[in-house]
């Protein structure tokens, strides 16, 4: 039961997630569409929410400076809710802490992030879930041209004290825009990866717009971090905004998620096609 628990809490806030900006009403998406009641910020400005309806399912709490010090990210349909806090050294993103607001806690992650001439290339992660505590050891890996090409997760699960399972990011950009990303997942032996235990999922990110994405005013550290956790939200990393979302499954069907949206006079969405959902920014 708990097992159950903790699986569907992370597919609902995951589904979410990525929901927050659909709702579109054409089909393919029509990304050239104007929204006459936009955002009157003309200068730079920090996406600071997005809602559904009256509900604000991703908040971002920064500094006047535009830091990223705080982000929650909320179920539409529940009251389930992750809070992430950041700590900076300097100006990089050097902590992340997640954690949800049930008892036990589904999600307490603790991310401790390396760098490395100035790019993240590690991440460890302490987890305390249901009394069960584990770590992961994460290696990020770039292009010849500096692209960000993979990222190899290594868990210890249950209080062991080697590696047991083994999952790799492996995405694909077009230009500045993630196009796909294979999520390999599998069991390791003897500190290898089991690969006759590999299950791969894959996240198609097509029809991108020409405009502006939201979460590019955000650091891109978070949303790296963010997407081991919810790995269908990578196409964030993306510069521009994505059309349409094919999650494919091992022995499922293609399961397709159209997007769209409406701009204001500076690019950036201000909404869905339907206006149910609104990106609000501020300033800077």
């Amino acid at each position: 039961m708990t097992k159950k628990y903790f699986f569907s809490t992370f597919a609902a806030l995951a589904l979410g997630f990525v929901v927050s900006c659909d709702n579109t009403t054409d089909d393919p998406p029509n990304h050239n569409t104007d929204n006459s009641g936009g955002s009157t910020i003309t200068g730079p400005r920090i996406l600071s929410k997005v809602t559904t309806g009256t509900k604000d399912t991703e908040e971002y709490i920064t500094t006047i400076g535009g830091a990223l010090a705080e982000a929650y990210i909320r179920d539409a349909s529940s009251t389930n809710t992750i809070a992430a806090t950041l700590t900076y050294t300097g100006d990089k993103i050097t902590k992340i802490k997640y954690q949800d607001n049930v008892n036990p806690h589904v999600v307490d992650n603790l991310y401790t992030i390396t760098y490395t001439n100035g790019k993240m290339s590690a991440i460890s992660m302490d987890q305390t879930a249901m009394s069960t505590t584990n770590h992961s050891d994460f290696s990020v890996f770039y292009d010849a041209n500096g692209q960000l090409y993979r990222i190899v997760e290594k868990k210890k699960m249950g209080g062991s004290a080697t590696y047991t399972h083994y999952v790799e990011y492996k995405f694909t950009f077009s230009a500045s825009n993630v196009v796909s990303l294979d999520k390999t997942s599998m069991l390791m032996s003897g500190g290898n990866p089991d690969t006759s235990t590999a299950s791969v999922m894959t996240y198609a990110y097509d029809n991108f717009d020409g405009k502006i994405n939201p979460y590019t005013t955000l650091p891109k550290e978070y949303f790296m971090v963010t997407g081991t956790l919810f790995p269908i939200n990578f196409y964030m990393l993306s510069t521009n905004n994505v059309g349409k979302i094919t999650i494919h499954s091992p022995g499922s069907p293609a399961v397709p998620i159209p997007k769209g949206y409406l701009y204001d006079s500076q690019n950036y969405p201000v909404s869905d096609q339907s206006q149910a959902i609104k990106y609000v920014y501020k300033p800077l």
